[in-house]
C-alpha cells in the first residue's frame, strides 16, 4: 500500500488505508488462491464486529445449470420479510477473487436492520432503513479457471431459474425480481439485464463498464493509493477474458450495446475517489437518453473497496443502505 493520503479522503478511507499499511500487510505468496484466502481473511477481520448479527433465515442451496453444474447460492430472508421484492446479488472482485463470504456482512445489512454497539451499551445505529427483502448471493465460478463467458452465463442461468421458480426461493409469484452487484459483480448484473428482459430493477455499485480506459477518472486515480489503478484493472481483465477480442463483446463491454431502451430501472452507487467513477456517470447518461429510469448516489470521500467493508466504512455503507431502501420502496 502506497504511503500518503488524499485530502479528499473521509475518515473511513483514512482508516482503511492505515489498516492495510499497518494491520494487514501484503502476503509473500501472491498466487491467486493466496489472494482469495487473503480477501476472505481481510473482510473477516474488518467486519468482525458485524458478523453474526443477521437474525433472519440463512439457507444454502445449489442451482443446477447446464451440464449439471451446480452454482451455490445463499438465500437471506429477514425476520418479518416483505416479499414484494427479491434481489439477486453478485459480488465484486475482478471476476477472480472474493466470494459470498467476503460480501455476506453488507448483504445481510441490506436485507435486515442491525443494532450496532460501537461501545458497550452505546447504540450507534439500527439499520431500520434496510430493505427487509430477500437477498440471494450467488457463488458464480471465478477466473482464470473459468473465463468469460462462463461466469456471466452462471449469473444468467441462476437468474433465469429464480425468475421461473420464485416460490422455491421464498418469494411469491408477484414478487418483483432485481439484480445487484458491486464492481465486477455490477457488470454481471448490468449484462444480465441486457440478456434477460423481464427483470424489474438493477442496482449497480461501483461498477466497471469501460475496458479501454476512456474516462478521466482512470487517470485521476491511477495510483496504488486508490487500490485499483489501471495495471490492476488490466490484470483482472486478462484473467477474466479468453483474449482481447472479448473486450469487443457487448455482453462484457456493455457500453457497446446498440439498444438500451428496454432495460429496468437502475440505481447507481458511485464512490467519489474511484478509478471506476466515470463508468457509472457514462452509463447513467446512456440509460437516461434511452428513457430508462435512473438514480445516481455519490458517496463522497470513499475509495473503491468501501462497499464490502462496513466494519470500517460504517457511515458510508449506511448511505448506501438508505439509498437502496428508498430506491426499492419507490419501484
Amino acid at each position: 500500500m502506497e504511503d500518503g493520503r488524499d485530502p479528499r479522503f473521509n475518515n473511513e478511507s483514512e482508516a482503511y488505508t492505515q489498516f492495510l499499511r499497518t494491520g494487514f500487510p501484503p502476503p509473500f505468496d501472491i498466487t491467486i488462491q493466496a489472494m482469495r484466502d487473503r480477501a476472505e481473511a481481510l473482510h473477516k477481520k474488518i467486519n468482525e464486529k458485524l458478523i453474526g448479527k443477521f437474525k433472519g433465515k440463512e439457507e444454502e442451496k445449489n442451482v443446477k445449470i447446464n451440464n449439471n453444474i451446480e452454482i451455490p447460492i445463499t438465500i437471506y430472508t429477514p425476520v418479518d420479510v416483505n416479499k414484494d421484492k427479491l434481489v439477486i446479488f453478485f459480488h465484486g472482485g475482478g471476476w477472480t477473487v472474493n466470494s459470498r463470504k467476503t460480501h455476506q456482512t453488507i448483504v445481510n445489512m441490506l436485507a435486515e436492520y442491525f443494532i450496532i454497539y460501537l461501545f458497550k451499551h452505546v447504540k450507534y445505529r439500527d439499520f431500520s432503513s434496510a430493505t427487509k427483502s430477500i437477498w440471494i448471493s450467488v457463488e458464480y465460478r471465478l477466473s482464470p479457471e473459468h473465463k468469460f463467458p462462463i461466469w456471466l452465463d452462471d449469473g444468467c442461468e441462476v437468474t433465469r431459474q429464480i425468475l421461473a421458480n420464485k416460490t422455491a426461493y421464498g418469494a411469491d409469484e408477484n414478487t418483483k425480481i432485481g439484480v445487484a452487484g458491486d464492481s465486477a459483480g455490477g457488470l454481471i448484473a448490468a449484462s444480465i439485464c441486457h440478456t434477460i428482459k423481464n427483470l424489474d430493477f438493477q442496482i449497480l455499485i461501483t461498477s466497471q463498464f469501460d475496458f479501454f480506459h476512456k474516462f478521466p477518472s482512470r487517470q485521476e486515480f491511477n495510483r496504488p493509493l486508490f487500490v485499483i489503478p489501471m495495471d490492476v484493472l488490466d490484470w483482472f481483465s486478462s484473467n477474466a477474458l479468453r483474449n482481447d477480442d472479448d473486450k469487443n463483446d457487448p455482453r462484457f463491454s456493455i457500453l457497446l450495446n446498440k439498444s438500451f431502451n428496454s432495460l429496468p430501472a437502475c440505481l447507481f452507487i458511485v464512490a467519489e475517489l474511484d478509478p471506476l467513477r466515470d463508468d457509472s456517470y457514462k452509463y447513467q447518461e446512456i440509460l437516461e437518453k434511452a428513457g430508462v429510469k435512473t438514480k445516481l448516489v455519490l458517496i463522497k470521500g470513499v475509495i473503491h473497496p468501501f462497499f464490502s467493508n462496513p466494519g470500517i466504512f460504517i457511515k458510508s455503507c449506511q448511505q448506501v443502505i438508505d439509498a437502496v431502501q428508498e430506491f426499492m420502496k419507490n419501484l
